[in-house]
């Protein structure tokens, strides 16, 4: 029976000097919190959303979480817990003294003295929590003994029939019948337990003797403050654990608080029903029958008691719940030992509560006429601003302010999504904020940002499970215990599908369907605070179209046969693709018609938390969209509001003005991400697409290019170009294709100052360039796991002309891959002239890389080189570069470089002979005396040299019929007397003409490289038998000894490198078959001899 209740209240109120529900005496000074008590304390400026500690870090809300966390830390700062007295101090000060008197103390003294304000902080923190975990529990009433719960659900289920059957003239009837002892001896009965238990409610008997005029008088003159007084009570009794009860009693009384809440719910609707008539005399005598009762804050109490009911049984699984507090109030009640979900039907009837509830209240504020201190409307309106904020941070309940401004409502919200509570009261939770947007008012966008990434989060770890399940990792022991229902996706997007566009878009369904009018500032606020959050939004949405893709493929593979398909996951969440892939949609498609410019942006934002595709070449500066990056293009494609040419509009309209977008450390444009969206997103288009949007692709490319973008954006502004040209027809349209020649000579100029930022000037006045003397980034020694493209690396990567660029090395090497075929393909062929200026301009970065042979160059000499080689196999070109590159071939420094140059070098000099016909005659022509730059001893030799290396370049035979003024240049040679190093590169253009000429055209040089040939060997031979005949030799400066068998040798340098330039030439000869070289088989058997000689000498 309910005097139990009261006993036990008295019980208790005896063990510990004081009563457990002190109801009316302590209601302004009483510590009430929501579920997320422990979460930290609601703190708010404004009315916009992530104003407040606990909404910007929602995954920290569990108070044993908390408690863990600062033993952990050891004394650092807790987290600001709400008192009743304002919030907790800050710590700067305490550490500010710490400091200040640490300075006067020993070693040992300061550490004593740190350890003990560690402590002290630690255990004023577990205090105030503990405090503010009671205040939970403080409206809680205990049975004494075990009581009948069949009669009062006997009873409770009459009155719900009734309620169901004639509700209007019911809810009529208790509302104008009052408690009149005087009519009946029932009522007189009545009105005597009424005043017992208000005794025992004090900490009296309930069977003690009443006086006679006793000081508590009934509360309650009508029957429907008696019939919502007792469902009240009847909710928030519990037995407790020091009574021996049975499980059949604990279910029993679960059961009465459920059916309490039902004859709440269908009591309450009728009583809006009512309110909806706008009876002034009506709508007080309800508003003071909420009031009276205290309907809203004991609902609100008994859901925040139960949420942390769910959420510690969830840790103590964990095993996390690790901290003992000794007797309290929370561990005097028996919630019992069922799974964390029991209580779960309670906590869904007691939201349909709260959602009629709020519909009720909406009605009683609508024609409020509220006492307005403040007389101006700039008062009237700060005045409830002030109490909003007053509301909103109180973790108590409120009593001006409705269940929507109330900290302990919007506190449960937030926190209501998390696994910790249990899956099964998400769609419940979901179905409240959902019927309930309408009347949120300024708690709007505080409440629906954080629920929204929740949502978010919630699908982010069902798409975890599915790619993880093969090897069983779940999402955490609750899931594991849980079973959630299959439309668990579906119910998620459904939310967040109708919370978006009530915020989001204007004229609605929702908006229209409320008759309720909220303020647009609320509006704006909530607006701004989902704008916020798009990001995560189109970041969980990828991961579900990549899902979705993966089922639909496993789903046609399957199709194919048995066995064809392997790993097909057996995840039931995601098998229903065409709806999942619809309600996405649905959710995406009236978003981005309104808001394509922030939809864009977050797209740019998630794509640059993907990881790019690494390259299977390192000298690729273009990025490659990995799997996942590819992903969000084919959503971006699946979007019906949003074209091929609206997309390119939106990307310029980001990358112009593009937003920061708060990561989890710092902000980051999204200007190049959204290039690298677009560059992937323009290669996935068809020719016949990119045929049709010529015009927007232009306009990007031309706005884009005059922004001051890091060097990565022209990269991928001369990527899309590039691609866009090699796929596109010729432009019929003149003026698109002047437009397309103008672009493309901008792009091209922005990235060869990119290419130039690693150069300087010789002199102040002077426009000659010069390498800095300073490293350079080369392409094969980047760091593998290092992203060109990434937005943190480009904080320092503007071109800068006192600080060389990082990218010049990249800027050479992407024009070395499109600057060639890129022009050819944009100018016509009878407008080819108009890109010698332009290449001209190029080429005044390049040269001077050229003429640097240093080895901090090597990077950007090679890069140059493969540059100057792609463009010379245009012959139109040759007016931009053949003064330099034959300057460059002519340098004394010209040999000097790395092996990999040595074949784009190959083709430079063989397109510089052969674009001009009389250049190679020249070449072999040329005497010695023109080299002005060599020493007179060795112009011989490097113009043999260089005219060797010219034939070497050509292909097969292509100068055979040069033969005879080759011929005449090296008896000329003979002729006139030859040091060793002239020599030595005579034999050097005997293995040329070897692997260039065919044998039938060296019949008549076959005797003179036979004949110097064996009188090399012959000079070898002589020097060899000097030596040993001579035994020691005093070592002479500038010379170098080798010891043969004991014998040493001297030579000096110049004739050991003519004697090994003829061993090569014996070499390359011996190496051809016989059939190649009939000639020369004659006189072999004599060389084999000085071939052995050879061989022993290496």
């Amino acid at each position: 029976r309910r005097s139990n209740s009261d006993e036990a209240s008295a019980h208790l109120e005896q063990e510990r000097n004081r009563p457990y529900v002190a109801e009316e005496e302590n209601e302004d000074s009483e510590h009430t919190e929501s579920a997320d008590t422990s979460g930290g304390q609601v703190s708010t400026e404004n009315t916009s959303s992530a104003s407040a500690p606990y909404l910007q870090r929602p995954d920290y809300n569990s108070s044993v979480e908390e408690d863990n966390g600062s033993q952990q830390e050891g004394g650092g700062n807790p987290r600001e817990v709400f008192r009743p007295n304002g919030p907790v101090p800050s710590m700067y000060r305490t550490d500010s003294e710490r400091t200040q008197v640490s300075e006067s103390l020993s070693s040992d003294e300061e550490d004593m003295e740190l350890q003990a304000i560690a402590r002290s902080r630690l255990l004023k923190h577990q205090r105030e929590k503990r405090e503010m975990i009671d205040s939970l529990f403080k409206h809680v009433l205990l049975y004494l003994q075990p009581y009948d719960s069949t009669r009062v659900l006997y009873a409770f289920s009459v009155l719900e029939t009734v309620l169901k059957t004639n509700s209007r003239d019911f809810v009529e009837a208790v509302s104008t019948t009052s408690m009149d002892t005087s009519s009946t001896a029932h009522l007189n009965l009545i009105y005597n337990l009424l005043a017992r238990h208000q005794e025992a409610l004090v900490g009296h008997s309930f069977y003690g003797r009443l006086q006679a005029q006793s000081p508590i008088s009934c509360p309650h003159s009508l029957l429907i403050e008696l019939l919502t007084y007792l469902c009240l009570n009847f909710l928030r009794s519990y037995y407790p654990c020091y009574l021996s009860i049975g499980h059949r009693d604990l279910l029993g009384n679960r059961e009465v608080q459920v059916k309490s809440v039902e004859v709440l719910i269908r009591l309450m609707s009728q009583l809006v029903m009512v309110a909806k008539a706008q009876d002034g005399r009506r709508l007080d005598f309800i508003k003071k029958l909420l009031s009276s009762c205290r309907v809203q804050q004991y609902v609100l109490l008994s859901l925040s008691a139960s949420m942390y009911v769910n959420q510690k049984s969830a840790l103590v699984d964990k095993g996390e719940d690790s901290m003992e507090y000794g007797l309290s109030e929370e561990s005097l009640i028996n919630f019992g030992q069922d799974q964390i979900w029991s209580e779960h039907p309670l906590q869904i009837e007691l939201l349909k509560l709260l959602q009629v509830l709020i519909v009720l209240e909406s009605h009683l504020q609508g024609n409020a006429a509220e006492e307005q201190e403040a007389s101006s409307p700039l008062a009237k309106e700060w005045q409830t601003a002030v109490h909003f904020q007053q509301s909103i941070k109180a973790m108590q309940y409120v009593q001006t302010q409705p269940i929507t401004l109330q900290g302990m409502f919007v506190s449960a919200v937030v926190q209501a999504l998390q696994p910790q509570y249990g899956y099964g009261m998400h769609p419940p939770w979901v179905g409240l904020l959902t019927s309930s947007l309408p009347y949120l008012g300024r708690s709007l966008g505080m409440t629906v940002a954080p629920f929204i990434a929740q949502i978010c989060k919630n699908l982010d770890e069902l798409v975890k499970q599915y790619e993880h399940e093969a090897v069983k990792t779940a999402l955490n022991l609750s899931s594991k215990r849980e079973n959630i229902a299959p439309d668990y996706p579906l119910t998620l997007l459904e939310g967040l599908t109708a919370i978006t566009h009530f915020c989001l878009l204007e004229n609605s369904s929702a908006q229209r369907k409320s008759s309720v009018i909220t303020d647009p500032a609320d509006f704006r606020n909530a607006r701004n605070a989902i704008v916020e959050e798009l990001p995560r939004i189109m970041s969980t949405m990828a991961l579900l179209w990549g899902v979705i893709r993966k089922e639909e493929l496993q789903k046609m593979t399957s199709n194919l046969g048995p066995g064809v398909c392997k790993n097909t996951s057996t995840s039931v969440y995601f098998k229903s693709t065409k709806i999942l892939k619809q309600k996405m949609l649905d959710f995406l498609n009236p978003v981005t018609a309104q808001y394509g410019v922030q939809v864009m942006a977050s797209v740019a934002a998630v794509w640059n938390s993907r990881k790019s595709r690494k390259s299977h070449s390192k000298t690729k500066i273009l990025p490659v969209a990995s799997e996942s990056r590819l992903t969000i293009v084919e959503l971006v494609k699946e979007l019906s509001t949003l074209k091929t040419d609206t997309i390119l509009q939106l990307v310029k309209e980001v990358v112009k003005k593009p937003h920061q977008i708060k990561g989890d450390q710092k902000s980051t444009l999204v200007d190049i991400p959204m290039l690298q969206f677009s560059f992937a997103f323009v290669q996935g288009v068809s020719a016949q697409t990119l045929q049709n949007t010529v015009i927007p692709l232009i306009s990007l490319l031309k706005e884009s290019v005059q922004l001051n973008l890091a060097p990565p954006g022209y990269f991928l502004l001369l990527g899309i170009l590039n691609d866009v040209v090699n796929r596109l027809p010729n432009l019929d349209n003149k003026k698109d294709q002047r437009d397309l020649q103008e672009v493309t000579q901008k792009i091209l100029e922005a990235v060869g100052n990119v290419a130039g930022s690693s150069l300087e000037q010789t002199s102040w006045l002077s426009r000659n360039l010069e390498v800095k003397a300073q490293p350079q980034v080369s392409l094969e020694e980047e760091d593998p796991d290092m992203d060109l493209y990434d937005c943190a690396a480009q904080a320092s990567a503007m071109v800068s002309s006192s600080v060389p660029s990082v990218y010049s090395v990249q800027a050479l090497t992407l024009l070395a891959e499109v600057l060639a075929p890129l022009l050819d393909m944009v100018y016509r062929s009878d407008e080819k002239e108009k890109a010698v200026p332009l290449i001209s301009r190029l080429m005044y970065y390049v040269f001077p890389y050229l003429k640097n042979h240093s080895a901090y160059n090597v990077p950007s000499f090679r890069a140059s080189a493969q540059l100057l080689s792609s463009l010379s196999g245009y012959a139109y070109t040759k007016r931009a570069w053949k003064k330099e590159a034959s300057e460059l071939f002519m340098d004394p420094l010209f040999f000097q470089m790395d092996t990999t140059c040595v074949s784009h070098w190959k083709s430079i000099v063989d397109h510089l002979l052969t674009h001009e016909k009389t250049m190679f005659k020249d070449l072999m022509s040329m005497q010695s005396s023109s080299l002005k730059l060599f020493p007179n001893y060795e112009q011989k030799a490097m113009l043999l040299k260089r005219q060797a290396f010219a034939i070497f370049s050509g292909e097969l035979d292509q100068y055979h019929l040069y033969l005879p003024l080759i011929q005449e240049r090296l008896t000329e040679n003979l002729r006139l007397g030859q040091t060793p190093s002239v020599a030595a590169q005579m034999f050097l253009t005997f293995r040329v003409l070897l692997l260039r000429i065919s044998p039938q055209h060296l019949t008549s040089l076959w005797p003179i490289m036979v004949t110097e040939l064996i009188q090399a060997f012959d000079q070898l031979e002589e020097c060899l038998i000097e030596e040993e005949m001579t035994k020691r030799l005093s070592k002479s400066s500038g010379t170098q000894a080798v010891e043969v068998n004991g014998c040493t040798l001297t030579f000096p340098q110049t004739e050991l490198d003519f004697f090994l330039s003829a061993c090569k030439f014996l070499d390359t000869a011996l190496s051809f078959p016989p059939d190649r070289m009939p000639l020369f088989q004659m006189s072999v058997s004599h060389l084999l001899y000085y071939y052995i000689i050879f061989y022993f000498l290496i």
